[in-house]
């Protein structure tokens, strides 16, 4: 655990984990990486993790390796069988859950389907908490946007704004909203703004970091090269936060770089990313 996290805080990850189902002959098969990955979150021990990708084999790791986490497993994604999953996973000493629920990104969020030229079926997860002793409610939304499709992605950021709205209105408790995800998206373009320009503010940005590292590195670690280096770092994880009542203090954000590169070896193909946020218990 980071010896520098204010003992309040609560820590919030989000990690593209990569499924388990693929990748199967290749070195950062999900069986030769289950315990960095694993290791990579208990060392930072977050409350609140927003997973992407995640497949029946990296579930079933976490049910085992990480019991005291619960789970929320939201609805599936993909375009086949296995299907991935946006699952939530928190620490409920920490976090009561009050509710949950899910939506696909298109234009029947309802149900299973595709829109905007998206190649993969794609969805949202989303949880209610509260946090014990305070009167500080949370809503996480997790997601995965499109990776081929610039419509897919701005269309889908656009669905999840309305939907925290919508969800946040319903709550009747005037949550603070986090949205976690793997964008698939660079910070800057329509896709970013479309969050910026409702009120979420980027929390690697508002923690002091300037732009220059990538969150997604194709397991190649410090050795990843963007083939188009011109526009910018491939940072496309994010961690948002819409608080505008100010209850929550964005004290850090990290990149987590935990691997040894001499081994070839990664927790996945994107780093983990990790934002401590402190209530201000005087707020509101």
């Amino acid at each position: 655990m980071v010896e520098d996290i204010s003992q309040d805080a609560i820590r919030v990850m989000s990690f593209n984990v990569r499924g388990s189902f693929r990748d199967m002959r290749k070195r950062n098969a999900w069986r030769n990486r289950t315990a960095l990955n694993v290791a990579a979150i208990e060392r930072y021990a977050p409350h609140l993790i927003g997973l992407q990708e995640a497949q029946r084999g990296n579930l079933d790791a976490y049910r085992k390796h990480l019991a005291r986490y619960a789970l929320i497993r939201g609805p599936k994604y993909g375009n086949a069988i296995p299907h991935d999953f946006n699952a939530i996973l928190f620490d409920p000493e920490r976090l009561v859950p009050l509710d949950s629920g899910g939506f696909w990104l298109s234009e029947t969020p309802r149900k299973y389907s595709r829109s905007w030229k998206t190649r993969v079926a794609r969805s949202a997860n989303w949880a209610l908490f509260s946090i014990p002793g305070t009167e500080l409610f949370i809503l996480h939304l997790n997601t995965h946007l499109d990776h081929v499709s610039a419509l897919a992605r701005r269309e889908g950021s656009k669905l999840i704004v309305r939907k925290a709205a919508e969800i946040s209105g319903q709550t009747g408790a005037d949550p603070a909203t986090i949205v976690t995800g793997d964008f698939n998206s660079r910070p800057g373009n329509a896709t970013y703004d479309n969050f910026t320009e409702s009120g979420f503010v980027d929390t690697y940005l508002a923690a002091g970091n300037e732009e220059g590292e990538n969150t997604f590195h194709a397991f190649r670690g410090a050795n990843y090269r963007e083939a188009h280096p011109e526009r910018g770092p491939r940072r496309i994880d994010w961690i948002l936060l819409k608080d505008p009542r100010g209850r929550l203090r964005i004290g850090s954000h990290r990149i987590v770089h935990d691997a040894d590169e001499s081994s070839g070896l990664y927790p996945s193909d994107h780093y983990p990313i990790l934002a401590e946020l402190a209530p201000s218990y005087g707020a509101g």
